[in-house]
């Protein structure tokens, strides 16, 4: 059974920890809110943590080295930190959300699966991927800036690509160069023809699987997206199910 998220809470008068009747080692789901900065040190007493959360403002976050257990990482920093000297050897989930988590290359070499959220200025996301050799899923959420896809020949292993609110999104053509089985897109490219998103979807020579009648809200284009992989004998292909988060991700 999946245990609930426990929560500590830091904030200038006081905090406040909710474990759920459990104690500190035996927690394997944390979430930690620094309102002030809050020094990481006391994670020491949760050395069982699979899955943690930091959301605001923190020192001390070398003591991440000593989360032996540690697979999920979900980062939503108010203030940057220094990465360098942090060793996750068990992370596998890496969850970015806004732009100011400091230089995270430093968590990339084993993780298996990426999901930057709401940065609104980045254009670029090579940074990102350059040392995530492993990689199988990547998803991208509400990346208001970005127009292009980034370059995705070199990432042998990954095989599904979830893309969500990308409305400037212009260039597809990093696709036909993948080694994707699976596309999962709702709210992107606001100015591509169905035609053309289409035809950049089905340049996926390893596809297994899209789901694209989200990629807008009045599914204005997946009728025309529909005939498009139907004349070219694709409609098989059109596997709306995997839309859905949890399918996705069990892919």
């Amino acid at each position: 059974m999946e245990q609930a998220y426990c929560t500590a809470v830091f904030w200038p008068g006081g905090e406040k920890i909710d474990l759920k009747g459990l104690k500190p080692n035996e927690v394997r789901c944390l979430t930690v809110t620094g309102e002030k900065i809050t020094d990481l040190a006391f994670l020491s007493e949760y050395p069982n943590l699979e899955m943690l959360t930091l959301d605001g403002k923190f020192s001390g976050v070398e003591a991440l080295s000593n989360l032996e257990q540690l697979n999920e990482l979900s980062l939503w920093l108010s203030e940057p930190v220094n990465w360098e000297n942090v060793h996750l050897s068990a992370l596998r989930s890496l969850h970015l959300r806004g732009e100011k988590n400091g230089d995270v290359s430093f968590l990339l070499s084993n993780i298996t699966f990426l999901h930057l959220q709401e940065m609104r200025t980045i254009q670029d996301l090579s940074s990102f991927l350059c040392a995530t050799l492993h990689l199988e899923k990547l998803f991208l959420e509400s990346l208001a800036s970005l127009q292009s896809l980034p370059e995705l020949q070199d990432l042998s292993n990954l095989h599904a690509l979830k893309l969500y609110e990308l409305h400037k999104l212009n260039d597809l053509s990093a696709l036909s160069r993948s080694h994707l089985h699976y596309f999962a897109a709702s709210l992107i490219a606001d100015k591509m023809s169905a035609g053309a998103l289409a035809k950049a979807v089905l340049a996926i020579s390893n596809l297994k699987g899209a789901a694209l009648q989200l990629v807008d809200r009045s599914e204005r284009r997946y009728s025309a997206i529909q005939k498009v992989f139907a004349s070219d004998g694709k409609s098989d292909l059109l596997r709306e199910e995997i839309s859905n988060y949890s399918k996705w991700i069990s892919l």
